[in-house]
This record gives C-alpha cells, structure tokens and sequence, in this order.
C-alpha cells in the first residue's frame, strides 16, 4: 500500500473524505537519488516531505564540519520547518542517504486547505506541536545525557539508523567524533 500525505495527517485527529481527497490532490510522488540535497542552507523552505521509501538527514555547517542535527526514515515527514514556517532562509541542508521514493507537498497549498477544512487545520497544529516538541527534547537530549546515553537512546528509538547510515552521521548526530563512537560501541559489546 502506498504511503499518503492524508495517511500522514490522519494521525493527529480523523479528517474527512473530503479533505484527505483535497490533501492526497495536492501531493506530487517524487523519486531522487542517494546524496541529493532536497534542502539546501540559505534556502526558504517551501515543500513538506513525506518518506514513502528511503532515509535522510537534516544537517548544517559548523567551524566546516557538518553536523547531523536529526534522521528521518519511512512513514516520517521532514521540511526546514523553522524556514518552511517563518519563510525565512534556512539554517540547514537536507540530504538524502538513500535513494528516495517521497511524496512532496507544497506548504503554502496546505496552508489554504486549512482555510477551508478545520479538520486538516486541527491536525496541522497537532504536527506542529509534535515537531516542536521533539526539537525540545533533542535539545534536552544534548544537555542532559553523556555521549553513551545518547547513543543508546538512538539504538532505542531508532535502530535501523545503524544499519543504513555512515557512522560519521551517526556520531556527529550524538555530538563526538567517530574514534569516539567507536569506543562506546566497544566498550557496549564488552558488555554483552
């Protein structure tokens, strides 16, 4: 079964046949290749993402290294929300690690089906609460958990991040360098 922007909305709240239909019209299933920046720093974001098949990462430049800041897998949907809601240029590049089967939506169409259908407005305040909520906690993640704990909160939650990402995204994702990554996961399999 194919993965929708509607399928995606109708787990914040149950919106209509109606506006699903206005929803699933609006969006365009798009395919790229692995290591196509769909988002690039400097950029206003316009275009919200839907995973059908794939994974990316959202990063940005630091002191020229770049920093993994979050991954995104199948069934999530991704945009440089920051940008995509103030339409200021964004901060951040969004770079695909696989090659991506996505369903792609413009932001500003979404927006006026809100006007029309508060069902659909209802569930996009509810997304967007989650996706505050969750740079809330990342930036707790940061503040509040060692290196390892980290690390073992992404095995948690996110376990096939391992499997299909290089595991220099991977560690600068947890803040430390991949020499680093490489000692915790020794020291984790010394364990077991």
């Amino acid at each position: 079964m194919q993965l929708s922007i509607s399928d995606y909305y109708s787990k914040y709240g149950l919106i209509s046949a109606q506006s699903a239909a206005a929803l699933d019209a609006l969006a365009q299933a798009v395919t790229y290749p692995k290591g196509y920046l769909i988002h690039r720093e400097g950029q206003v974001s316009r275009s919200v993402y839907l995973i059908v098949k794939g994974v990316a990462r959202v990063f940005y430049y630091r002191d020229g290294q770049d920093v993994t800041n979050q991954f995104f897998t199948e069934g999530e949907a991704m945009a440089a929300m920051e940008s995509l809601y103030t339409r200021k240029p964004s901060f951040y590049n969004i770079e695909l690690l696989e090659d991506c089967d996505l369903v792609q939506v413009d932001y500003a169409a979404i927006e006026k089906l809100y006007e029309q259908y508060h069902d659909l407005e209802s569930c996009g305040r509810l997304l967007a609460i989650e996706c505050y909520l969750e740079e809330n906690e990342r930036n707790r993640f940061f503040q509040m958990l060692t290196a390892k704990d980290r690390y073992l909160n992404l095995l948690k939650t996110k376990p096939e991040i391992l499997q299909r990402v290089k595991l220099g995204h991977i560690a600068s994702y947890i803040g430390i360098t991949q020499v680093q990554l490489s000692r915790i996961r020794a020291d984790l399999n010394n364990i077991s």
